[in-house]
């Protein structure tokens, strides 16, 4: 699949990303089943692959010149 994103929506995309990684993270430190935290683990690393997806220096904030540009 591939998808085509604009600058504004591409940094917003990836803020989304890291927001819900840094979550994720948290989510594993205070779960104590393994499968849980096993299941976590899993999704912060496909979270980690879409990140590693986007071109190195882009424009993280691009969402919000779009915004006060207005």
């Amino acid at each position: 699949m591939d998808l085509t994103l604009d600058p504004e929506e591409a940094s917003l995309l990836v803020r989304v990303v890291r927001n819900r990684l840094e979550e994720l993270r948290q989510e594993v430190h205070h779960t104590r089943d393994s499968d849980d935290r096993g299941y976590l683990k899993h999704k912060e690393s496909l979270l980690q692959r879409i990140l590693g997806k986007f071109p190195p220096g882009m424009d993280e904030s691009a969402h919000q010149k779009g915004y006060t540009q207005q």
